[in-house]
This record gives C-alpha cells, sequence and structure tokens, in this order.
C-alpha cells in the first residue's frame, strides 16, 4: 500500500480555508513529518492545468521556492514515467535541496479523471555536494474536470527534507508550499498558452488512480 492510501482523513487538520482553496495537514506513519492534502477549485478547464503541469520550463515560475527544475527523462508511451529534477530554496542557514522524481501519468476512460503519481528516485544521478539529495518523497495530483472551463485539483505530498531541517520547523512551514503552488497554478492556467490541450501520453487506467480524498472534498 502507498503512503497516500495510508493517510486517514480523521487524523488530519485542516488548516486553511476559503471560498476555492482547502489544505489539511496529516500525521504519516513512522515520521516525524506532516504530509498536506490540498483540494482547490479552479476556474480553468482541466486541460490547462495539465498543460501547465506538463510545462516543466516555466516550474520556477509557479513551483513555490523551486529555484531550479528540468526533464532529466522524457514521458512517452515506452517507459515508466517522466523523471525530473528539482531543486529548492531553504532559508539560510539550511541548505538547499535537490530532487529526481518520476511522474507517471493516468486517465480514467470514463471520467476523464487525471491522476499523476510522483515517486522519489534519489539515486538517479550523483549527488551534488553544494545540496543535500532528497531520499524520501510521495505525492500526486488528481485533476477532475467540473465543466468546460473548471476543474477540481487535489495535491498530496510527504517529504522526508533530510539533512539538519528538524521536523517542528517543517511542520510549521507545510502549509506554505500548497498554498503558494496552488496560488500561483490559478493565475498560470489563465496564460493564452495553456488553452492548448497538452499532448502526453496518459495511460488509460482507472485501477491505478488513488481516490482516497472523498473525505476532504465532502469535509
Amino acid at each position: 500500500m502507498s503512503l497516500l492510501e495510508k493517510i486517514n482523513s480523521t487524523t488530519c487538520a485542516e488548516r486553511f480555508k476559503n471560498d476555492w482553496l482547502r489544505i489539511y495537514t496529516c500525521p504519516v506513519p513512522s515520521s516525524s513529518f506532516l504530509s498536506f492534502v490540498a483540494v482547490a477549485d479552479i476556474d480553468a478547464p482541466q486541460h490547462s492545468v495539465l498543460s501547465l503541469l506538463y510545462d516543466i520550463e516555466t516550474a520556477t515560475e509557479w513551483v513555490w521556492k523551486t529555484r531550479e527544475m528540468r526533464v532529466l527523462q522524457e514521458l512517452d508511451t515506452s517507459n515508466e514515467g517522466r523523471v525530473v529534477y528539482q531543486l529548492v530554496s531553504a532559508p539560510w542557514p539550511v541548505t538547499d535541496r535537490e530532487i529526481i522524481s518520476r511522474s507517471t501519468a493516468f486517465m480514467d476512460p470514463v471520467t476523464s479523471e487525471a491522476f499523476i503519481r510522483i515517486e522519489c528516485l534519489p539515486d538517479f544521478l550523483p549527488e551534488d555536494d553544494r545540496y543535500v539529495r532528497v531520499r524520501q518523497m510521495e505525492g500526486a495530483w488528481n485533476i477532475l474536470p467540473v465543466s468546460e472551463n473548471s476543474c477540481r485539483v487535489i495535491f498530496r505530498l510527504h517529504i522526508e527534507p533530510a539533512g539538519e531541517i528538524p521536523s517542528w520547523l517543517a511542520n510549521i512551514a507545510v502549509i506554505d508550499t500548497p498554498y503558494h503552488t496552488l496560488c500561483n497554478m490559478r493565475d498560470m492556467v489563465k496564460r493564452e498558452k495553456y488553452r492548448t490541450p497538452v499532448d502526453a501520453p496518459f495511460k488509460s487506467a482507472d485501477t491505478e488512480i488513488i481516490r482516497n480524498y472523498e473525505d476532504f472534498i465532502a469535509g
């Protein structure tokens, strides 16, 4: 069972709520670092959100604290996902973090729900002595079409930041990532370039989509 499937909504705490965004923090078994679940209603078509997520070149404009992001292995129908390098800024004197992850995308053939699973690949490249390599992370995007011009985005993530960051400090700031990332997404998807659907190979599958977010939407 994946970490995402282990998150129990009854143990989570609502940390932020407005008219379009809710953010929860959740304890994770055998970890002192909290995960988060964010639910956002976006006034843009589903394909605009997918186009933005696929556009790695603009990630530094909207993914919170991201200094650099680049594709190491491209997504196509013959491999097991797109591999991406990400460099994340940390406040002084904490060392910046580098993350290597694989994203695998699925599309429900009936409902058109999109699901992008994010897994950590810490040994894909040799480590850089200037940064701390994150070795444990799991996350996902679920993008549900609501209407022709709106969708619902569920963003879930757990990260073990490694190195010298104490858990109490990381947990205080855990809502910053979903809040700023989704606020930026909400603005970015309005750009003209994201009106064109992305031509990315989503695997057609229903059983691969992790949907344990219903309680957060209803809450």
